[in-house]
C-alpha cells in the first residue's frame, strides 16, 4: 500500500514538472503551468529588473540640477550627460528580463520584459538599440482584435490569449504534422478576423472623430474653456478623453507629491487605470488578469524615435494613442506629455503649450503637474505673452509643489506681471527684494537676484541690472548655473558699452563654470578669443603706463608707494576669500583657493567661507578680524574707545611696519628708474598700441577704437617703428568710414616722410597693390618650381632655382624659411648626410618660431643630432655608454620625452590618460611625470606597462597615427620611445636618453 502510494506522488511530481515544460506551446500549458511560469518571470526576475530600473531612474534624476535660469527638461532623466553611473545596474536589468524571456517565453511578462528592455537602452542613450528592441516588440506582441463568437468552454482560454507572438519557439516533438497544419489554417483564419476587425475599427474612428468635433463645436457655444489660449485648438489633445471617469473637483483632490523633478513614467497602473480597455476596444477591466504592455511599448517607441530626429513616426503612434478609446488612462496621460516633448523637440513652442497644460491637467503628482506648468509658463514668457505665463505659473503655485518650484514660479510671476500690465518694474524689484530677505529664501538669494537684473535690465537700466548680477555673483549660495548665466550676461554688457578687457575677463570666468556641452560654449569660446589679444595689449597698455608714472616719482614716495602696495597686497589676499572678482569689477585675484578648487576641504571652498562669514555677520554684527574680539575676553585699553577717537589703533599701522627693504625693493624691481629701461617700457607701449590697433580693426571689427589706438600712437610716439605702417593703417580705416578728406592727408603724409615705402606706395598707386599681388604670386610660382623639380630627383635644377628665387627675397620674407628647408633637404642629396644636417641646424637656428623650423628640428630628431635639442641628448664628443639590450620579451614601459623643460606634465599627464581612456581602456594604462638629467631639466612622462615589445610598438604606432589627438594635439614638442624594463634602468643610471633614441630607431622601427 505504501509502495503504491509513493508511486502516486513521484507520477503526480512527473505530471506537474511535465506541464510546466518551458518548450510547450501556449496551447499545451495547463492552469498549473501557466501559474507557474507567470510566477517565477514576474517575481524571479521581472520584479528585481523593475527595481533595479527604478533605482537607476531616482539616480539620473537626482544627477540632474534644474537650471531655473533657463527652460526646464520635461524629463531629467534624458538630459543627463553622463549615464555612466547607472549603465552597469541596467545591464543588470537586462540580464535578468533576458532569463525570463528565454525561460518562459510564454509567460503574461514577456511582454514587460521586452518593454524593460527598451526602457533601460533608452536610459542608457542607446537609442539605436532602443528602437530596435520596441520595434521588435510592437510587431512581436500586437493584440489580436476579440472574437466575437467563441467555442464553449474556451472563454477562460481566450482571457489569457492576450497577443499573437509569431516567435519560432521549440515545440514538443509529440505534435503532429495534422496540429501544425490546423494551426496554420487557424492563423490565416485569424488574419482575414483581423483585416475584417480593423476596417471596424476605421469606421468606428471617423465617427468618433465626427462626434468629438460636434462635442468641441457645443463646448464653445457654451463657453468652456479650450486647451490653448495662444493658437487654434489642437482637437487631437483631448480626442479619447470622453472614456475618462469623472473629475472631482481640484479642492477635493490630495495628490502625491511625488520626488522633485521626477516624471511618473513607470506604470501607476491603478485600480482607475486598470479599468481602460484593450488595443482597440472599450474599456475593459485589468483588475485581476494581467495588462499587457503593447500600449507602453508604442509609448517608449514615440520617445525612442523623437530622440533619433524619426519625428513623422513618432507623431503618428502618439496620435493613435491619444485618439484612440482603449487606449489605458494612464498611458494617455504620459501620451500628452511625449506629445509636447516632440513640440519641443522640434522647436514648435506655441504647439506644445496645450499639451504641456493637458498632460498639467490629468497629472497624478503635485510636482509633475507643477514641473508641465512651469514649462508652459516659460515658453508662453519666450513668446512673449506674459499674461498667459502669469496664469501658468499661478497653476504652479496651487499645485502645492516642492519649494523649489513653487519659488521659481513667484519668481517667475512677479516678472511677468508689471509685462502683463498688472504692476510696474519698482513694485517688482521691492517684492523680490523683501524675498531675498525673508530666512526660507537665503539659499536661492542669488536666483532671486539674477531675476531682478532681468527685470533692471529689461527696464533700461543697465547700472542697476549690473549691480544685481555682481551681488549675485558675491551670495554665498551662488550655484554655477547661476555663475553662467551672470557671469555671461555682464560679459555681453561689458561687450556691448565696449569695455573689451572686463568683457574678455567675463567671459573667461564663464568658460570656467560653463560645461563644454551646452550649446553656448562654442560662441562664448570663441568671442573669448576674439578678444583675448587686444585684452592683452589693454593690459600691457595699463602695466607699462603706470610703471612709467610711479618712474617719475621722487624716491620717497615711490618707497611710500611700495609700502601702500605690500599692505593692500595683504589685505587683497585676506579679503579674496571672502568675494569674486567679478563683484569688484577688477582683475581676477588669484589665490591658493582658486588652485584647489576641487578639493573637499571646506577652507579651499570660497562659497562655505562667505555663507560662514555671513552667518557670523548675522549673529555678531560687522566685526573686525582681531584677537579677543569678544568684549568679555578684552583687556586692552581701547575696549570702550570709538572709531574715531584718537587713542584707536591706525588701521594698517601695524602692516606698514612689517614691510621689509627686500619686500620693497621685490615691488620697485619693475619699475624702470634709469633712462635705458624707460626707452625700452615705451618701445613696448609703442608695440602695444599698434598691436592694439590691428586687433580692433581685424578681429574685434571696431574701426572707431582702432583709430583712437592708431592716433594715440602717433601722438605718443612719433617717429616709431611702426608710424609708417600705422598711417596706412589709418588711411584705410577712414577710406572704410568714408572720411575721404583725412584718408588722403595720411596718404599725402605718407608720401612726403616715406615716400619709398611700400606703405606710400599702397596709399597713393591704386596699381601698386595688384603688381605686388602678382609679384607674390609670381615668386610663390618659382618656389613651387623648385619644389616640384626636387620631387622629381633633378637636384641640381632644384637648386638653381632655388639660388635664383632667394636672390631677390629679403631674408624675413615668408618664403625664406621654405627655401632654406628645401636647399637644406637637396644638400642631403647631393652632398650627404653632414650637409643636410648642417642646413637644418641653420633652418633651426634662422627662422625662430616657425613651422620650417619645427619641421627641421623633428628630422633632426630622427637623425639622432643635438640640433634637434633632444633632452638628455649625449653632447659632442661625449660616449655613449650605456649598455642598452634587445629583450623584446620583457616588460615595456613608453617614454614620453618633451623638449621644453617648463611643460605641464601634471596638465599632460591628464591629457595622456583621456587618450588611453579612448583607445587602451582595457590596458590600465598609468603614467608617472618624472625628472631627469644632471640638473632634472628634463621632463617625461613614463607610462606602464605593456607585456612585451610587440605590445609597446602597436600602442607607439596607434600614437603616432592618431598625432592630431595624441595628448589633445599638444604644441609641446616630444619624443615617444618604447624601452624595455632593463634598458630604462639604465637610462636612470645615466640620467639622460644618451642616445637611446638611435639605438630604438635601428632595432625597433
Amino acid at each position: 500500500m505504501r509502495l503504491t502510494k509513493l508511486l502516486l506522488v513521484l507520477l503526480t511530481l512527473q505530471v506537474i514538472v511535465a506541464s510546466c515544460a518551458s518548450t510547450k506551446s501556449r496551447e499545451e500549458q495547463g492552469v498549473v503551468a501557466k501559474l507557474w511560469h507567470n510566477t517565477n518571470s514576474h517575481y524571479n526576475g521581472y520584479f528585481n529588473a523593475r527595481e533595479i530600473m527604478d533605482e537607476s531612474l531616482l539616480a539620473l534624476n537626482e544627477q540632474h540640477t534644474d537650471n531655473y535660469n533657463q527652460r526646464l527638461e520635461m524629463f531629467p532623466f534624458l538630459a543627463v550627460d553622463n549615464t555612466g553611473t547607472v549603465a552597469s545596474e541596467l545591464d543588470r536589468a537586462i540580464e535578468k528580463v533576458a532569463v525570463v524571456v528565454k525561460k518562459h517565453p510564454f509567460s503574461n511578462w514577456t511582454d514587460d520584459s521586452y518593454l524593460l528592455v527598451g526602457q533601460a537602452q533608452l536610459l542608457k542613450q542607446d537609442y539605436e538599440g532602443a528602437e530596435r528592441t520596441l520595434d521588435f516588440a510592437m510587431k512581436e506582441f500586437r493584440p489580436r482584435p476579440e472574437r466575437s463568437k467563441r467555442k464553449k468552454g474556451s472563454e477562460a482560454e481566450g482571457e489569457e490569449d492576450e497577443f499573437e507572438s509569431g516567435r519560432e519557439v521549440e515545440v514538443s516533438e509529440t505534435q503532429s504534422r495534422r496540429d501544425r497544419i490546423k494551426a496554420q489554417r487557424e492563423a490565416q483564419r485569424e488574419r482575414q478576423r483581423t483585416i475584417r476587425q480593423r476596417q471596424k475599427e476605421r469606421k468606428a474612428e471617423q465617427k468618433a472623430r465626427e462626434k468629438a468635433r460636434k462635442e468641441l463645436i457645443r463646448a464653445r457655444k457654451k463657453g468652456i474653456r479650450l486647451p490653448s489660449r495662444n493658437t487654434p485648438a489642437d482637437t487631437t489633445a483631448l480626442a479619447g478623453l470622453e472614456n475618462e471617469p469623472e473629475e472631482t473637483p481640484e479642492e477635493a483632490v490630495e495628490l502625491e507629491e511625488g520626488p522633485i523633478g521626477m516624471i511618473s513614467i513607470f506604470g501607476n497602473r491603478s485600480a482607475a487605470d486598470a479599468g481602460s480597455g484593450e488595443y482597440g476596444s472599450k474599456p475593459d477591466s485589468y483588475l485581476v488578469k494581467h495588462r499587457p504592455a503593447y500600449q507602453e511599448i508604442r509609448l517608449w517607441l514615440a520617445w525612442t524615435l523623437i530622440k533619433r530626429d524619426d519625428y513623422d513616426r513618432a507623431q503618428m503612434i502618439l496620435q493613435d494613442l491619444r485618439n484612440d478609446r482603449g487606449t489605458f488612462a494612464d498611458v494617455r496621460r504620459k501620451a500628452m506629455a511625449v506629445q509636447a516633448y516632440l513640440y519641443l523637440e522640434q522647436d514648435r513652442l506655441d504647439e506644445a503649450i496645450p499639451f504641456l497644460e493637458s498632460a498639467a491637467e490629468v497629472a497624478e503628482e503635485r510636482n509633475e503637474r507643477a514641473r508641465y506648468y512651469y514649462i508652459a509658463g516659460q515658453l508662453n514668457q519666450e513668446l512673449s505673452h506674459p499674461a498667459a505665463a502669469v496664469a501658468d505659473f499661478e497653476q504652479v503655485v496651487a499645485a502645492k509643489p516642492a519649494y523649489v518650484l513653487e519659488l521659481g514660479a513667484r519668481i517667475s510671476m512677479a516678472q511677468n506681471a508689471y509685462l502683463s500690465g498688472g504692476g510696474s518694474p519698482g513694485e517688482a524689484l521691492s517684492q523680490l527684494e523683501r524675498m531675498t530677505k525673508e530666512e526660507k529664501n537665503l539659499e536661492y538669494e542669488s536666483q532671486i537676484l539674477y531675476s531682478m537684473a532681468g527685470i533692471a535690465l529689461r527696464s533700461g537700466d543697465d547700472a542697476a541690472g549690473g549691480e544685481y548680477l555682481r551681488r549675485a555673483l558675491n551670495s554665498p549660495y551662488s550655484g554655477p548655473d547661476t555663475r553662467v548665466e551672470a557671469y555671461r550676461l555682464l560679459g555681453d554688457m561689458a561687450y556691448e558699452e565696449r569695455d573689451y578687457l572686463s568683457a574678455k575677463q567675463y567671459y573667461d570666468s564663464t568658460l570656467q563654470s560653463m560645461p563644454e556641452t551646452d550649446l553656448r560654449f562654442a560662441a562664448t569660446s570663441g568671442r573669448r578669443d576674439q578678444l583675448g589679444n587686444a585684452a592683452m595689449q589693454l593690459q600691457s597698455i595699463q602695466r607699462n603706463d603706470s610703471l612709467l608714472r610711479i618712474a617719475t616719482l621722487p624716491e620717497a614716495e615711490r618707497r611710500s608707494w611700495a609700502e601702500e602696495r605690500f599692505a593692500l597686497s595683504r589685505a587683497t589676499n585676506s579679503a579674496a576669500l571672502y568675494s569674486t572678482p567679478a563683484t569688484r569689477g577688477s582683475i581676477p585675484v588669484t589665490n591658493a583657493a582658486a588652485s584647489v578648487s576641487n578639493s573637499a576641504f571646506w577652507g579651499y571652498n570660497s562659497q562655505t567661507i562667505r555663507r560662514g562669514r555671513r552667518d557670523f555677520e548675522r549673529r555678531w554684527g560687522d566685526r573686525s578680524l582681531e584677537d579677543n574680539w569678544r568684549r568679555s575676553t578684552r583687556t586692552n585699553g581701547n575696549l570702550f574707545a570709538d572709531e574715531g577717537d584718537a587713542g584707536a589703533l591706525v588701521a594698517g599701522g601695524m602692516d606698514a611696519a612689517l614691510v621689509t627693504e627686500d619686500e620693497i625693493s621685490r615691488i620697485l624691481a619693475d619699475v624702470p628708474i634709469d633712462p635705458e629701461a624707460q626707452t625700452a617700457t615705451r618701445a613696448e607701449l609703442a608695440e602695444a598700441y599698434f598691436t592694439l590697433g590691428r586687433e580692433y580693426r581685424d578681429r574685434v571689427e571696431d574701426n572707431e577704437y582702432a583709430i583712437q589706438a592708431f592716433e594715440t600712437l602717433d601722438e605718443r610716439f612719433p617717429d616709431s617703428p611702426h608710424e609708417p605702417e600705422s598711417w596706412y593703417y589709418l588711411y584705410l580705416l577712414h577710406t572704410d568710414d568714408g572720411a575721404t578728406g583725412k584718408a588722403t592727408e595720411y596718404a599725402r603724409r605718407l608720401q612726403e616722410k616715406y615716400p619709398d615705402s611700400k606703405f606710400a606706395r599702397l596709399a597713393n598707386d591704386p596699381n601698386y597693390a595688384r603688381e605686388m599681388m602678382d609679384e607674390a604670386a609670381g615668386r610663390m610660382r618659382d618656389y613651387e618650381r623648385a619644389y616640384r623639380a626636387f620631387e622629381e630627383r633633378d637636384f641640381a635644377a632644384a637648386q638653381s632655382l632655388i639660388d635664383s628665387g632667394t636672390r631677390e627675397i629679403a631674408a624675413d620674407h615668408p618664403l625664406r624659411a621654405r627655401y632654406d628647408l628645401l636647399s637644406a633637404m637637396v644638400a642631403g642629396k647631393l652632398e650627404g648626410r653632414a650637409a643636410y644636417i648642417a642646413g637644418l641646424q641653420q633652418v633651426v637656428a634662422d627662422h625662430e618660431n616657425s613651422p620650417e623650423q619645427t619641421r627641421a628640428r623633428e628630422i633632426l630628431r630622427l637623425l639622432g643630432e643635438s640640433g634637434a635639442r633632444i633632452p638628455g641628448q649625449a653632447t659632442a664628443g661625449q660616449a655613449v655608454t650605456a649598455p642598452f639590450q634587445d629583450s623584446p620579451n620583457e616588460i615595456h614601459y613608453m617614454l614620453i620625452v618633451f623638449n621644453n623643460q617648463e611643460a605641464k606634465l601634471n596638465e599632460l599627464k591628464v591629457e595622456l590618460e583621456d587618450f588611453n581612456q579612448k583607445y587602451n581602456k582595457l590596458d590600465r594604462l598609468r603614467s608617472t611625470p618624472i625628472y631627469i638629467g644632471r640638473d632634472n631639466e628634463i621632463p617625461m612622462l613614463v607610462m606602464r606597462r605593456f607585456n612585451n615589445a610587440m605590445d609597446a610598438m602597436t600602442y607607439y604606432r596607434n600614437a603616432t597615427e592618431h598625432r592630431d589627438e595624441f595628448l589633445n594635439g599638444t604644441e609641446e614638442g616630444y619624443t615617444i620611445l618604447p624601452v624595455s624594463q632593463s634598458n630604462y634602468r639604465e637610462i636612470l643610471k645615466a640620467r639622460a636618453i644618451a642616445g637611446y633614441d638611435r639605438w630604438f630607431e635601428a632595432n625597433y622601427l
